[in-house]
């Protein structure tokens, strides 16, 4: 309920400034606790606000870089600690397990997050999301619990690139067979930790890795293990629904496609973008993470982003 929004905690690095009058919250949706920043735009008269949504075992400090680009771009930020992740609540007796119940319950989150704090986000509104948080934002629009005025996601999670449909269904079958909570074997991160940037699937930015990596070695909280069946299982019933409503897509969209993805399929992405008509760019070389990455392909993201806003009239 909105009358439960108390000051929030920030996990800070040394060197690494929090965005310029950034707020963080608690708020509590049902019996989940979730974490939210807000970020003011770097102008007095602010151009709109971004509502972001990130990917798996991801938290709202990674995103202070992409933050302060788009305040700097005059919008107002909104951001969300996923449930099961950074300082929300986790969903597990065991913390490190990435479990979710359905895809709906992010949704409902994010659309939730969005009318507690109405009066903080000055519209038009541009939805964002990574990964993970591409297809919770199409879920979430397609399904009509958000209508924002454009929508901007980046390697949207559309088909895995390691999981055949024959694996597939043994995820789902597993999973309702009752080992929901089990996560997957022979899984890197068992830990949480991260892996080495020389077998990393995120960047190919040693830097931003290595800030993105010292987050998890030196704040347990933040860490979150490898996904459980019962999350790769709410994923793919997502997926598919996304999948299957592509044509259903009215708000103008924008997907990002990483050529070097190794964790989601670019022509997944552009398959997406074809049937719902959406604006597709294609960074090639770039990894997953595009917002992790060189400049030269973030500079080719914010190129482009800045094009598509302007042909909006946003």
């Amino acid at each position: 309920m909105q009358n439960e929004i108390t000051p929030g905690d920030v996990i800070r690095l040394e060197g690494l400034d929090v965005p310029v009058g950034a707020r963080f919250h608690y708020i509590q949706n049902g019996d989940v606790k979730l974490r939210v920043m807000l970020a003011p735009a770097g102008q007095a008269d602010a151009r709109g606000s971004v509502i972001f949504q990130p990917g798996r075992t991801e938290f709202i400090e990674k995103y202070f870089e992409t933050i302060d680009d788009l305040t700097q771009r005059g919008f107002a930020v909104i951001i969300i600690d996923p449930r099961g992740q950074g300082l929300s609540s986790r969903l597990l007796p065991d913390p490190m397990k990435s479990y979710v119940r359905d895809f709906e319950d992010y949704c409902d989150d994010l659309a939730f997050v969005t009318q507690a704090f109405k009066n903080d986000l000055p519209r038009p509104h541009v939805l964002m999301g990574h990964s993970m948080g591409g297809t919770i934002g199409l879920q979430t629009v397609l399904t009509g619990r958000l209508n924002p005025a454009a929508c901007v996601f980046t390697a949207p999670m559309l088909e895995f690139q390691d999981l055949d449909k024959s694996l597939s269904f043994l995820v789902k079958f597993l999973s309702w067979a009752g080992l929901r909570d089990n996560n997957l074997p022979f899984q890197s991160q068992r830990s949480g930790r991260p892996v080495p940037f020389r077998t990393n699937k995120l960047t190919s930015d040693p830097n931003r890795y290595q800030l993105w990596a010292t987050y998890f070695e030196n704040h347990k909280r933040l860490r979150v293990g490898p996904p459980t069946f019962g999350w790769i299982s709410a994923a793919l019933k997502s997926m598919k629904f996304v999948n299957d409503n592509a044509a259903h897509l009215k708000i103008p969209t924008l997907i990002v496609s990483c050529g070097a993805d190794s964790i989601v399929t670019p022509k997944s992405n552009h398959a997406f973008a074809e049937a719902a008509h959406a604006e597709v760019l294609n960074v090639a070389g770039a990894m997953h993470e595009i917002f992790l990455e060189k400049d030269e392909y973030r500079d080719q993201f914010w190129t482009c982003f800045d094009e598509f806003l302007q042909k909006q009239g946003l």
